[in-house]
């Protein structure tokens, strides 16, 4: 990937949160009650912290290694067999990410706007509406990322400010009447709606003022952590934590709810839909470009395109293997559980220590 290093800090703030915040954010504040009734937001407060230290883990690697692509990093700290079986793994583990996230966001399609249309149709032409965008590289996927924030955020917090009308605040007391365990179970769900951070192995290489770096990725994950936990506790607020247990996406529920009498959008479904298409678009293009990227690495590929290509089929297919809804998020609660714990916690720290090793054994000889 031998482009120049131009992103700026916006460049690097706008893909961490657009990436991380994918459809997840739809389903997320009824998880959290589930698993802590109303301290859904202090759980997400912790899952934010260790989000941020495992970004800046990310962050020393990078800088450790020269700021190196990912799969350079990779080879170079554990030798080209055990490199190209971690670069399978991970790559893996990004496939059948945005693969499941890409059936929940087919699923509501269907629901609310495209009821009798095949599955197979929809998950088709979003792939091919995510490779068109990334055949374009990376600079244009920056760019993307750029406009995509405020076409997604400033409606969405538009949208929360409106729904406080009928809130009841007082919903969210009492705080505290969990077990411990249950707290514990809580932080690692809430952390698997931070994965997408490692969007930053691709972005910090080509980030114009290296040295800098933290401050973007500090921002970012501060943006994320505070829009978790303003969606968890207005849907409190609103429905009541028994309700928001009961209900599948309880973000557009509420946003639907909203009643504006004489206001110029009459059904708000749509505005839901839109919001909805580009929160998953987001994460998939940023998603479909990293795994495309160390796909055609591995493989010596001349071009990301090729790549596209092979990837694409595993997408469709992996997409269209759940039944239901059910059994979509039963996958993702086994399966991309164990992947996201290897890739997103524990490579990073082996990483680093490895780095470190190597950065010092450097150091030494070159004094020598």
């Amino acid at each position: 990937m031998k482009i120049n290093d131009n992103i700026k800090p916006y460049g690097l703030f706008s893909t961490i949160v657009v990436t991380v915040v994918g459809v997840g954010i739809f389903s997320y504040p009824r998880e959290m009650t589930e698993a802590v009734g109303n301290d859904g937001w202090i759980v997400t407060l912790v899952a934010g912290f260790f989000s941020l230290l495992l970004l800046y883990l990310i962050y020393e690697i990078e800088k450790l290694n020269d700021f190196s692509s990912f799969t350079d990093i990779v080879v170079n700290n554990f030798g080209k067999l055990i490199g190209f079986f971690i670069l399978i793994s991970f790559s893996i583990y990004m496939t059948l990410n945005m693969s499941i996230q890409m059936r929940v966001f087919v699923e509501v399609i269907k629901m609310y706007l495209l009821e009798k249309t095949p599955t197979e149709f929809l998950i088709a032409v979003t792939i091919l509406a995510g490779a068109y965008v990334v055949r374009f590289g990376t600079n244009n996927l920056v760019r993307f990322n750029e406009l995509a924030f405020f076409i997604m955020f400033i409606p969405a917090i538009f949208m929360l400010l409106v729904v406080t009308k009928g809130a009841d605040f007082t919903n969210v007391l009492p705080m505290f009447q969990n077990k411990p365990i249950d707290y514990f179970t809580a932080i690692y769900s809430s952390f698997i709606s931070f994965s997408g951070f490692e969007i930053a192995y691709l972005i910090l290489p080509l980030y114009k003022n290296k040295d800098k770096g933290k401050r973007p990725l500090l921002k970012a994950i501060i943006f994320i952590t505070f829009f978790y936990i303003i969606i968890t506790v207005f849907c409190i607020a609103v429905f009541s934590r028994e309700q928001v247990k009961h209900i599948i996406w309880p973000t557009i529920t509420m946003i639907t709810s909203i009643d504006l009498p004489g206001a110029f959008v009459e059904r708000w479904e749509g505005v839901v839909m839109t919001l909805w298409i580009l929160f998953y678009f987001a994460t998939l293009i940023n998603f479909y470009y990293f795994t495309s990227d160390i796909v055609k690495d591995i493989f010596n590929f001349q071009d990301t395109r090729i790549s596209l290509a092979i990837v694409m089929p595993f997408i469709y297919m992996i997409a269209l293997y759940p039944r239901n809804i059910t059994e979509i998020y039963n996958i993702n609660t086994t399966v991309t559980r164990w992947f996201i714990m290897g890739n997103l916690i524990v490579l990073p720290i082996i990483l680093l220590i490895i780095s470190r090793v190597k950065y010092r054994n450097k150091k030494e000889h070159i004094r020598k």
